[in-house]
């Protein structure tokens, strides 16, 4: 590895440890680290009695904690006496004591000393069941014995906010430090009062948080957010209610004081608004009291005051904490108190603030009403940066709106990037997301591309390209559980053992209804989404390490262009029923039989992505498309194994992935192309058609197959304003040069000049940036599938369509191939072999023999091949013969499937007579066959590194000839090396010969 390269990885691997690489709501993971999970209660019978009164203590915080949408609620253990509590607390570790009063053989105080003793740090609360005893145990600044005193007056919801209480105390100095968490300050000296008045607190912040966590992205961020809810802290005196507000002052988000309570020791009735007077003025406020005489001191100085003994005391302390610390919708007002907006969410937050009057913007910016609103709802991030925004820095109030407007907006575009958003939160307001329907797994196409979200979400790409558009087409993801319901409600399970063709499987499949849901939620996709649309297949086994399946299945592109939206969708549901009928193809089950799975244990999710490209005349296609790898098979001089290879071309990627006539090059030396040296092998080896979606067309029957909707076109008629002159150069036959310029007379060649010789934009650059950190954050050698295409401006955008572990060499140790291997010995030389193998048991070869090679009719000798492999049964073989075996492109080679080939074990590609065939670089053939560990002999000529003895072939005895394949099977196994260094193989004849 270069120094170089060390370099980039080393910086890559610093950075993926750094904060900025996690998801947007990853922080909330360290927010209420500590729980109370283990709670000792000592209480007399009696006491546990009146506990158990309206039933058992445990099932009703169980059914608080239930109702509120909790988790985690802690077990209770009861004790009777302060002897046996103390005994207990010898035994195991508890996160809270409750004690009751009436402990008969031991003062409560007494018991609680002794108890943090026994564990120090422990809280402990006195519950007092009598009001007139109150004033025995109740002594402000006496927390000898225990930390708070409660009275019980029969509401289990007081339970709940003493756990939820000291939960806060235990975690409010890591989560207000790292999660800049928000704090409401409430001050009561009264027993009696904030045993009544804390519960409603808490029940007001769950419940309200509860309402805002259910417009989470994902049921992951929903969990998640709970833990971001306001930290409550209760002070009983001026004192101690001004150390936590100057502790905290910067995470303050509201303060509820009482006017009386005790300072400097004693008693002050008005020590509130003494308090109130020494903090910050933006603080919303709430004054409460049982004296009614206070209400006029709080309205001249514009604070909400609060009755305490009001009838309408819970809604009156919902509506403060609604209006004012920002748990209910955001009210845009004027200074004069007319509502004239309301949002509900950030999206129309930002929606409104475009368009409210300009006094209503002022109005709200200068009393910081918009961070506050942001804080409760755990916008952290947001509200900060909008809280240090000083308003007067702005020229005019229409700045003030575009900066909110703009930072908002961004902030919820960037909550989505590289996040799996649930159907019912998506808006597809934004480009680049990706959304969920349904349960199941995403199948490892999906899995894919929500790693690519989020690695592009995480790294610092973006950073380095800050003028490039990269990303990820927008994409929708049905799970496989939808695939489960599909098969079951339309009795679709035998199919499985039913020996039928793969045409009456799709049919089949056609003739079956969708699940109400998932039509539903298509319906309400393609509400949204317009232009054309790629349907994609994403099983369980697809794309993985082990068994990418590449190829196997189907993918539908639909020009989602009807007039009709009722076609619109039935086109959708057509190529989403296909896509699961082609888990039960012929080439899906010899596949499969392969890797040792079952058919039973695929499912199958669909990917519905929207297509990358432009309309030109009808013909919708990218500007580029292609498929680069981190570790090239057929490292070409200058090229280098560990620098890659990229292969692109004009138009879909279809004709890469097909092993079609496209441009292969390595992204660490973009200008050295093998191939395209002279101009004679340039105009021999240059793309002369592209793949393109008819845009044109309405109609159509998917049964057709895949291409039924797709054109294969010249470029020469790649329509107006195309960007063919981006990628083109011209040919002058009169001084036979090709010149990298698509202006003057002469042939168009594509040769991607502008991009790749001149940087007119940083593919190469780009492609390298992308391989390494897709190797860093899988682990191994990658391969990306991209497109890239021109924005309205005619910028150049680079999308992202899936990222696939390559399987590297399956190492059986070095393999040694000797140097002095003679010809005689040898019936197959390859200076150009894939694979790290020794194999010695296969005694079977089938083989195209160049005499019988017909280049007009390799569809034909495909499927003879395909005949003998279904006869095989579980025998091993040798594929040898001319071409690139599984092209597409019936003229470069023999378009076998994976139905036709699946007991094949070794391949031999012999060169064609009449034309070179260079090997196809990263399509979907080769990827299955390096992930299956099978050598791939590739012969360029003869010579003395690359030889194919064809006589011997000629001469061994047939036991089976057709019209285009012979079937050898030999007395003793021949021998198979492939040396993955070096990418020399060899078969040899052995004993054969």
């Amino acid at each position: 590895m270069t120094s170089d390269k060390k370099k980039k990885q080393n910086a890559m691997s610093r950075y993926y440890e750094s904060e900025e690489y996690v998801p947007f709501f990853y922080g909330y993971h360290n927010l209420m680290r500590n729980k109370i999970q283990n709670i000792l209660m000592v209480s007399s019978f009696y006491d546990a009695f009146i506990l158990e009164e309206d039933g058992g203590l445990s099932e009703q915080i169980y059914g608080e904690y239930r109702d509120l949408d909790l988790t985690s609620p802690p077990r209770i253990y009861r004790v009777s006496t302060g002897k046996q509590a103390l005994k207990e607390l010898k035994k195991r570790s508890y996160d809270l004591i409750i004690s009751m009063t009436q402990i008969f053989d031991m003062d409560p105080a007494e018991f609680g000393r002794r108890a943090k003793d026994l564990q120090p740090g422990i809280p402990v609360v006195l519950l007092v069941t009598d009001t007139s005893a109150l004033a025995q145990y109740h002594v402000p600044g006496d927390y000898s014995g225990f930390d708070k005193v409660f009275l019980w007056l029969g509401d289990s919801s007081l339970f709940l906010a003493i756990i939820k209480y000291f939960e806060d105390l235990m975690n409010i100095d890591d989560d207000t430090k790292n999660g800049m968490v928000r704090v409401i300050l409430v001050i009561e000296d009264s027993a009696r009062y904030y045993s009544t008045f804390l519960p409603l607190i808490y029940k007001e912040v769950m419940r309200q948080k509860r309402t805002l966590v259910s417009q989470g992205l994902n049921e992951h961020e929903k969990l998640l957010r709970r833990r971001a809810r306001p930290k409550i802290l209760l002070a009983e005196s001026f004192e101690e209610s001004r150390e936590m507000y100057d502790r905290y002052r910067k995470n303050i988000l509201g303060v509820i004081t009482d006017v009386s309570f005790p300072l400097g020791g004693k008693s002050c009735d008005d020590s509130g608004f003494r308090f109130v007077e020494t903090i910050n003025s933006y603080i919303p406020v709430l004054i409460q009291s049982s004296n009614d005489d206070h209400k006029k001191r709080a309205d001249t100085l514009d604070i909400p005051f609060l009755n305490k003994n009001s009838e309408t005391l819970l809604r009156d302390l919902s509506d403060f904490m609604k209006r004012e610390l920002g748990f209910g919708d955001f009210i845009f007002k004027l200074p004069d108190g007319i509502e004239v907006g309301r949002a509900s969410n950030l999206r129309e937050l930002g929606e409104l603030i475009g368009e409210v009057p300009a006094e209503s913007l002022t109005f709200h910016g200068k009393a910081y009403k918009f961070s506050k609103w942001l804080f409760a709802r755990g916008e952290f991030k947001l509200a900060m940066k909008i809280r240090y925004q000083k308003f007067s820095d702005f020229k005019t109030t229409e700045e003030i709106r575009d900066y909110l407007v703009n930072t908002i907006g961004k902030k919820r575009r960037k909550k989505q990037l590289g996040v799996i958003t649930d159907f019912s939160q998506q808006s597809f307001e934004f480009e680049a997301t990706y959304t969920r329907f349904g349960r199941g797994s995403l199948g490892g196409k999906g899995r894919g591309i929500a790693f690519l979200a989020a690695l592009l979400r995480m790294n610092p790409i973006g950073k380095k390209f800050p003028d490039l558009h990269i990303g990820i087409p927008d994409t929708l993801v049905v799970g496989t559980e939808e695939f489960d319901s599909f098969i079951e409600e339309n009795e679709l399970h035998g199919i499985v053992s039913e020996d039928i063709s793969d045409r009456e499987i799709s049919s089949r499949f056609i003739a079956s209804v969708l699940p109400s849901p998932i039509k539903e939620g298509l319906v309400k996709y393609l509400d949204h989404v317009k232009g054309p649309i790629a349907v994609r297949s994403s099983s369980l086994l697809e794309d993985s390490l082990h068994q990418p399946f590449a190829g196997i299945y189907s993918t539908y592109i639909l020009p989602n262009n009807h007039k009709d939206p009722a076609k619109r969708q039935e086109q959708l549901y057509s190529a989403i029923k296909l896509v699961y009928a082609s888990a039960f193809h012929s080439s899906a089950r010899a596949y499969i039989r392969s890797t040792h799975s079952k058919v039973e244990e695929e499912k199958m999710a669909v990917v519905i992505q929207k297509l990358v490209g432009n309309d030109y005349d009808g013909r919708f296609y990218p500007m580029l498309s292609g498929v680069a790898a981190s570790r090239n098979n057929y490292p070409l001089p200058p090229m280098k194994r560990e620098s890659g290879i990229a292969s692109i071309a004009m138009g879909l990627g279809k004709i890469v992935m097909d092993g079609g006539k496209v441009l292969s090059f390595s992204p660490d030396s973009p200008k050295a192309i093998p191939g395209f040296s002279t101009t004679r092998e340039i105009l021999h080896n240059t793309q002369q058609h592209f793949f393109c979606l008819n845009a044109d067309v309405g109609d159509f029957d998917l049964r057709g197959g895949e291409d039924v909707t797709l054109l294969k076109s010249a470029i020469t008629k790649a329509g107006k304003n195309s960007p063919l002159d981006l990628l083109t150069g011209i040919y002058d036959p009169n001084d036979d040069i090709i010149r990298d310029s698509s202006y003057g007379d002469g042939y168009k060649v594509l040769t991607f000049a502008n991009i790749l010789k001149y940087d007119s934009y940083p593919l190469a650059e780009i492609l390298r940036e992308l391989l390494l950190v897709g190797e860093r954050g899988m682990g191994g050698p990658v391969e990306i599938e991209f497109a890239v295409s021109q924005s309205d401006d005619d910028k150049l955008e680079f999308y992202i369509l899936q990222i696939r572990p390559i399987n590297p060499l399956r190492e059986m140790g070095q393999v040694r191939i000797e140097k002095h291997v003679t010809r005689d010995a040898g019936l197959v030389f390859s200076s150009r072999a894939l694979g790290n193998i020794v194999l010695d048991d296969m005694k079977d070869i089938l083989v195209v023999l160049p005499s019988k090679f017909d280049r007009g009719k390799t569809p034909e000798i495909a499927s003879e091949i395909g005949s003998i492999n279904s006869k095989m049964g579980e025998t091993p073989y040798i594929l040898l013969g001319p071409g690139r075996w599984g092209s597409f492109d019936r003229w470069l080679g023999i378009p076998v499937e994976w139905s036709h080939i699946s007991e094949a074990r070794a391949i031999v590609e012999a060169p064609i007579e009449d034309i070179k065939v260079d090997p196809s670089f990263g399509s979907h053939f080769f990827h299955n066959i390096c992930a299956l560990g099978i050598p791939y002999l590739t012969v360029l000529g003869d010579s003395e590194d690359d030889y194919i003895d064809w006589d011997w072939l000629e001469q061994v005895a047939p036991l089976w000839e057709g019209k285009f394949v012979r079937h050898v099977r030999l007395k003793e196994p021949l021998t198979i090396k492939v040396d993955g260094r070096t990418g020399r193989g060899l078969i040899l004849k052995g004993r054969n010969c």
